[in-house]
């Protein structure tokens, strides 16, 4: 059977990317051995520090699961040398594998028809579970978005030959993360994957029919789940399904059938989509002068707390762990990792802060 595999619009090292991979790690077989691949990230200088982040949270933040991170270095010219064997075996033996930030299109020529891409596809047939964000996101599509190269160089708004991850699954997607992002504000429309709505519609156009868009916000994944069936949504927003001309959504805490993005099971995806209430019409949504739907709008979870109370917290937080109460302690931990305040233990006393948002 094939292993869990959970999409995120952004926010891979942040609560919701802690909460998704707390119910995934426990499903996973010891040692819990994780694949951290460096590829999307893989041109920067700071390559090593971005991958390094990861299996920092995945130490820090996932203690309790007992994960084994490993980063990944995957370049196409070291595939017979010594160390790239040793990374081959590395992700062959993996019990998950991650990737997040970086370039979609980088991503894709580092990949495509290697021997490690192989590899991922073998390990994750087999049981091995996939978390990917972003860039990684993108470039595990059939069709991809080149963001940079669209956003920041001006290229025609186009599509780039993706990974096609899902193909075997009969799925031919084109994956949108950061589907509500509003970073340029009132003066520039960043929504679609700093796409804006203009080029995004014209690039709507550009899609084959059959081909299914799982556009996910941010702070948001899809958890897909090849043993059930079915396709749960964790985090801050929503995903959204663009196929056959109309777009449904569902919200945190909402799932769905793998079979609304499956190309094989048409017929079963048309009944999926004929049950969903009130299906949205693409030429609405993309309408000029309309706003995406303000229930995927972020919260600010942190600021719901006084500032007074989270001290009180952390404080009886240092009385249990005085008192060798660890279940309870961390239990409270957990609690205010969901509001976005995470604590730190140092020599000087425990101390929080607001997790800062990606």
């Amino acid at each position: 059977m094939p292993g869990q595999c959970a999409i995120l619009g952004s926010g891979e090292t942040t609560v919701v990317g802690r909460r998704v991979l707390s119910q995934m790690l426990p499903r996973l077989e010891e040692p819990r051995t994780i694949a951290v691949l460096d590829t999307p990230a893989g041109f920067q200088p700071n390559r090593v520090l971005v991958a390094e982040k990861i299996v920092r949270f995945l130490r820090e933040r996932l203690g309790e699961f007992r994960p084994q991170p490993q980063r990944i270095e995957t370049r196409q010219e070291e595939q017979e040398s010594e160390t790239g064997t040793a990374m081959l075996a590395a992700i062959t033996h993996a019990r998950a594998i991650l990737a997040g930030p970086g370039s979609p299109t980088y991503m894709i020529r580092e990949l495509q028809g290697t021997t490690y891409f192989d590899a991922i596809r073998q390990a994750h047939a087999n049981g091995t579970a996939l978390y990917v964000s972003s860039a990684a996101s993108i470039a595990m599509s059939s069709y991809s978005l080149p963001v940079y190269e669209i956003f920041k160089v001006g290229d025609e708004p186009s599509w780039y030959q993706g990974l096609d991850f899902f193909k075997p699954f009969g799925m031919n997607l084109a994956i949108v993360p950061h589907w509500n992002n509003n970073e340029g504000g009132a003066d520039l429309d960043t929504s679609f994957c700093y796409m804006g709505r203009e080029r995004f519609s014209k690039m709507l156009k550009q899609l084959p029919e059959d081909v299914v868009v799982l556009g996910i916000d941010e702070h948001t994944a899809c958890i897909l789940d090849f043993a059930t069936g079915e396709i749960a949504v964790e985090g801050k927003g929503g995903v959204h399904i663009i196929r056959e001309g109309q777009m449904v959504e569902f919200q945190a805490g909402e799932s769905f059938p793998l079979t609304l993005l499956g190309a094989e099971a048409i017929e079963q995806g048309q009944q999926a989509l004929s049950m969903v209430d009130n299906p949205i019409d693409i030429e609405t949504l993309l309408a000029p002068g309309e706003t995406l739907d303000p229930r995927i709008e972020e919260q600010n979870l942190a600021g719901a707390l006084p500032s007074p109370l989270i001290d009180a917290l952390v404080t009886i937080r240092t009385d249990l762990r005085a008192a060798k109460q660890w279940p309870f302690a961390d239990r409270l931990r957990d609690t205010l990792s969901t509001y976005g305040i995470v604590i730190e233990d140092t020599p000087q006393g425990s101390q929080w802060r607001i997790e800062e948002e990606e």
